[in-house]
């Protein structure tokens, strides 16, 4: 009997180890050592951004990882001072970076509170008060023509930037029906509709009778938070794709728009900080017709360059899905895996992450690397909104694309771990 009971404990041993591996052959197959890729990857202090590049997309394939909100200030303190960028963009709504961006200016206020008082929490964090931080030291050494900008060129949130613009309105004495507009700042009672967008327009051509033969910063600002507000009017579309094609057509519209007011001020060089899916050349998704990254491509061509990130294994710190629309957002770690292999590389890297920079790597000498980055490869994506079940579903965290045609370039993370926000 002893010998029967022992023989199906090893046959469930086995079944269990086979499952396990079964589940999860890609991580399996992926977890070897290449050493073409390894012989090919630099660290973030030797990767270099071509100096003729105006936008750069730094990407990030989870929200909720320390060490992809600390590499957006790292590379951006590097083309701050090797390729003279002079602003910093975020996935997040113009009106919620003001506070921001006056900060860094030298305004009052403390980074640790600025950031909590953003509308995403994954933004409540020490990784981005240390953004603010550093921005606001920098400009305070530096002369006015070399001092840095923090914007936001998301659109989902009005009720965050219609205070600024009524604010504004009511400082430079301009007299303007705003009733329903003002309505925009309850958020659960968005008003909707052609009053709202008369009324932005009528105070367009209000704020255009206040132009100047030179730049006001503020002016600009006002009317670029018209056009915002107004991108969100046409937000709520019959079906879920156009929005996701909508938003990010708007995103990059506002991007072009700090970049011609950068160009304005001296600099007009911009760094963004979004999800890897938004800064990407094509959309992630087979079924969305574009990204943010795919229309600043077409639009700047090689001016653009997207630096997209994966890891090979995470603990990420991801906003919940929630049960109705009333329920509070929380936040939960999962730890999952990529099963990406040139992810699994950084292992091989002093400090476990890498750099590799798809548009220099040779086709002939470097073949087999050029070969992988061509071809698909199983990466980690993980934006917000998961569930404990989606552990079981790797198409719910996992993408199969060709990193070439995603990117221009990724850094590569052995292990992220999770962001710490303050609620």
């Amino acid at each position: 009997m002893k010998k029967v009971l022992k023989v199906i404990a090893i046959i469930i041993i086995t079944v269990i180890i086979l499952s396990v591996i079964g589940f999860n052959y890609k991580t399996v197959l992926a977890s070897h050592k290449i050493k073409d890729v390894v012989e090919a990857g630099t660290t973030v202090e030797e990767f270099t951004i071509p100096s003729d590049v105006e936008i750069v997309g730094v990407g990030e394939a989870t929200h909720g990882n320390k060490e992809f909100q600390e590499i957006k200030l790292e590379i951006f303190k590097k083309l701050v001072k090797d390729n003279g960028f002079t602003a910093f963009a975020i996935e997040a709504d113009y009106g919620d970076c003001l506070a921001a961006n006056e900060y860094i200016q030298g305004g009052e206020g403390d980074a640790r509170e600025i950031v909590n008082n953003m509308m995403f929490t994954l933004y409540h964090t020490d990784e981005m008060a240390d953004t603010l931080e550093w921005m606001r030291d920098y400009n305070m050494a530096v002369n006015e023509n070399q001092k840095l900008r923090f914007y936001g060129f998301d659109m989902q949130n009005p009720d965050v930037t219609v205070p600024y613009l009524l604010d504004y309105l009511k400082k430079n004495n301009i007299d303007v029906e705003t009733s329903e507009l003002e309505k925009l700042t309850d958020y659960e009672a968005v008003a909707k509709g052609e009053n709202v967008k008369k009324e932005l327009a009528d105070i367009r051509t209000e704020l255009n009778k206040k132009s100047k033969e030179y730049l006001d910063y503020d002016l600009e600002s006002a009317l670029h938070m018209t056009t915002t507000i107004s991108q969100y009017m046409d937000y709520e579309k019959p079906d879920q794709i156009e929005m996701l094609d909508y938003r990010d057509k708007c995103m990059a519209e506002n991007v072009t728009w700090i970049l011609d007011l950068e160009k304005q001020i001296g600099g007009g060089k911009v760094m963004l900080g979004a999800h890897d899916g938004h800064i990407g050349k094509i959309s992630q998704l087979g079924y969305q017709k574009t990204s943010m990254g795919g229309e600043l491509k077409e639009k700047y061509g090689d001016k653009y360059y997207s630096l997209g990130t994966d890891f090979f294994k995470t603990t990420d710190n991801i906003a919940v899905t929630r049960e109705d629309e009333n329920s509070e957002s929380q936040r939960k770690n999962y730890s999952l895996t990529s099963a990406d292999p040139l992810a699994y590389q950084a292992k091989y890297f002093d400090d476990k992450r890498y750099c590799l920079d798809f548009t220099t790597l040779s086709e002939t000498e470097q073949k087999s690397v050029y070969d992988m980055v061509h071809s698909d490869v199983t990466m980690g994506s993980i934006g917000e909104g998961f569930a404990d079940v989606y552990c079981l579903m790797h198409w719910a965290y996992r993408i199969d694309k060709v990193p070439a045609d995603l990117y221009d370039g990724m850094v590569f993370y052995y292990k992220t771990n999770p962001i710490e926000p303050e609620n």
